[in-house]
């Protein structure tokens, strides 16, 4: 589901660019990664950089691109799923007006240290996925356009995962000679545009395609019940660094400890690749 125009008060709409950027966090040190292409991540790496080298790679592919002079396939690295705080310290003040009412009431005063954040050129990609500890996701577009293919947690038979939570079908171009059964799938499609925001229940598949250079930052987030699920879900395989960092939430909204002191038993997922 998207709703339009949640980030319409908030002075990250208009003051988040990429100088603002290097103003705020030029010098530090981002983790980047490369990999994420249509046919899945078996070659998913990492690199590190200054962001102000980075940003200059994706100015100067953006400019290229616009000439004709390189392709899609040459894009920089993404900047993918970092910690919000991490690259926007001041990030609280510049999103004053946010209605953060979207979340369960646990995370509300702290959401922003729950918040991961993604900058990457034009055709950056996600691979089909779904989010690793089963969380409910929403995802706040600040600059440029996002194109969403989304199917129901429930369509997974379909979708030959891998690695617990990527997909081998590659959704924009699906090859059901490989792959027959998504010929049944039920897919949604929808392009998320500056100022939206896009929820996506607890274990919903998306892939996703930036039309645009983009902005954009996202909090996965549990429900008691969901963690819970969460936790429970070692059953079906999930990884057990996964179930751990359920049992973290699990245990601080079951047992009322707040998310500031949850927080540095979760903090390490926010850098987490998996």
């Amino acid at each position: 589901m998207v709703v339009s125009g949640v980030l319409k008060n908030c002075l990250a709409l208009s003051k988040w660019e990429t100088a603002y950027l290097r103003e705020i966090s030029g010098d530090r040190t981002v983790t980047l990664k490369q990999g994420l292409k249509d046919e899945g991540v078996a070659n998913l790496m990492t690199v590190t950089t200054r962001l102000n080298d980075y940003l200059d790679q994706v100015e100067i592919f953006e400019t290229e691109l616009q000439r004709n002079e390189v392709s899609a396939i040459d894009r920089p690295p993404y900047l993918h799923d970092l910690p919000l705080l991490s690259v926007l310290p001041n990030a609280a003040n510049d999103l004053v007006g946010f209605p953060s009412d979207y979340f369960p009431e646990w995370y509300r005063s702290d959401w922003t240290k729950y918040a991961q954040f993604f900058f990457g050129p034009s055709h950056s990609l996600t691979p089909l996925h779904f989010d690793c500890l089963l969380t409910h996701n929403l995802f706040f577009q600040v600059k440029g356009r996002k194109r969403f293919i989304l199917l129901q947690h429930d369509q997974l038979s379909s979708c030959y995962c891998y690695k617990w939570r990527w997909s081998e079908v590659d959704a924009e171009n699906p090859d059901f000679i490989r792959h027959p059964l998504y010929r049944g799938a039920q897919i949604q499609e929808c392009i998320v545009e500056p100022g939206d925001m896009l929820y996506m229940p607890s274990g919903m598949l998306h892939h996703v395609r930036s039309l645009d250079c983009s902005m954009s930052f996202n909090v996965d987030w549990h429900t008691r019940d969901s963690a819970i699920r969460g936790v429970l879900a070692l059953k079906q395989g999930m990884p057990i660094k996964n179930v751990y960092y359920n049992a973290v939430i699990a245990l601080g909204q079951s047992t009322g400890l707040s998310a500031t002191k949850v927080l540095p038993w979760y903090l390490s997922y926010l850098n987490y690749v998996s």
